[in-house]
């Protein structure tokens, strides 16, 4: 009985850690819109294979590419022709520190200037916690004990796994002649 409760315990948890969202909103296609102000609500067009034409400073991570074509409305002189549309490509990246910068390019032309101004304040990532430790009490056997985990990736399996140990009192027949316990635990962390 003891088992098959233990099963189906380990069961539930399993089917709850695999059912849990990974935080990420998805990103569906939307169309290009043009607001009252005639600024332009640029297409939205999720593609993970897209890469940006900017090089990419070393660790950082990009998070959006964007493109916009512009249409001067300056004529060329002399003869007054339309000057020809200008494609500027941007991208959005997170430094190492977790600051937001923006890379600017055009394959009609060299980028002379621009400006990022940040609106809110960027996040600095928080560092992983990995490590946890604590003490123990049973309630049954009255024992106290101590405990130390650490969180590891499995890339094999590319599984997120949590490891153990545990050093408490030993009670009843488990008890040594020094009088302590031990368990070793690993674990799928969710």
């Amino acid at each position: 009985m003891t088992i098959a409760l233990v099963l189906a315990g380990c069961g539930a948890a399993v089917g709850w850690w695999w059912a849990q969202p990974d935080g990420r909103l998805p990103e569906t296609p939307a169309p290009a819109q043009r607001q009252t102000d005639n600024s332009l609500v640029l297409e939205r067009r999720p593609d993970p294979a897209a890469r940006p034409r900017q090089q990419i400073p070393p660790g950082a991570k990009v998070e959006r590419i964007a493109q916009a074509t512009v249409q001067p409305d300056t004529p060329t002189p002399p003869a007054g022709q339309p000057c020809p549309p200008i494609t500027v490509d941007l991208s959005l990246i997170r430094d190492q520190d977790g600051a937001h910068r923006v890379l600017a390019s055009s394959p009609d032309g060299q980028v002379v200037g621009g400006i990022d101004v940040p609106v809110e304040p960027a996040q600095a990532p928080e560092p992983p916690r990995r490590w946890a430790a604590g003490l123990s009490w049973s309630p049954v056997t009255r024992t106290s004990g101590i405990w130390l985990e650490r969180d590891v990736r499995i890339p094999l399996l590319d599984v997120q796994a949590r490891v153990g140990v545990d050093v408490r009192q030993a009670a009843g027949v488990q008890a040594s002649a020094q009088g302590v316990d031990g368990l070793i635990r690993v674990g799928i962390a969710f």
